[in-house]
């Protein structure tokens, strides 16, 4: 009776472990899809998405029952290394309090360009956040992703419950990404620093592959 409790315990075990693994691996599709998206429609010739140092992609950002112009939502976020390279995906948490143009948008997908690394150092060096205030994000507005200069950190968003697919720049009051320990490690199978994940130190999975082959598409 005790060696079948453990085999059907190990059973489960491994049952848990390839869910949350499948779980992740859809979650990177996902945000490929939305990537590939804001690319075709913002990014073909247009000079000031150039030099972008990091990405966050948040799908389904949803409005927060208790914030008056809150939403929160899960995602991943990619950064150029030292060498160049976009880093392999880290899985994150991100809220975010004010946001202007979103009022009424009950789910948006969510893209965060970083022009200046300074912007995200803290999530490598131990703090696992990175905050962004309304002064990173000045200048933000509705179409302004396509007609301005970006700031030190832009935000564009896509209703979800539109057809149109058209991402608009949004303003943000007060924002914070947070690693999520869990779902990275999930995603790897096994625990990794993050700085080894920022320097590809794990092996690449096809969804990691297809993420990269996306952003070089659009971002150099």
């Amino acid at each position: 009776m005790k060696k079948i409790f453990a085999f059907l315990c190990t059973i489960c075990l491994f049952c848990g472990i390839s869910n949350a693994d499948i779980i992740q691996n859809q979650k990177v599709k996902n945000t490929i899809n939305i990537l590939n998206a804001f690319g075709l429609r913002n990014l073909h010739g247009n000079e000031k998405f150039k030099d972008i140092k990091a990405i966050a992609i948040i799908p389904d950002v949803t409005k927060t029952a208790f914030v008056v112009s809150g939403a929160k939502g899960e995602g991943i976020f990619v950064a150029k290394n030292d060498d160049g390279e976009w880093s392999s995906p880290v899985f994150i948490n991100y809220t975010v309090a004010g946001i202007g143009a979103q009022a009424g948008i009950s789910s948006a997908d969510t893209i965060i360009l970083f022009k200046n690394s300074q912007a995200y150092a803290s999530l490598f060096n131990g703090k696992d956040t990175i905050s962004i205030n309304a002064e990173a994000t000045a200048g933000i507005g509705e179409g302004s992703g396509v007609t301005t200069d970006l700031p030190e950190i832009s935000e564009f968003i896509v209703d979800r419950t539109k057809t149109s697919g058209a991402f608009i720049g949004v303003g943000i009051d007060l924002g914070r990404i947070t690693t999520n320990r869990q779902q990275t490690n999930d995603y790897y199978e096994r625990m990794y620093d993050y700085e080894d994940i920022y320097n590809n130190s794990p092996k690449m999975s096809k969804y990691t592959l297809k993420l990269h082959e996306i952003i070089n598409k659009y971002f150099l």
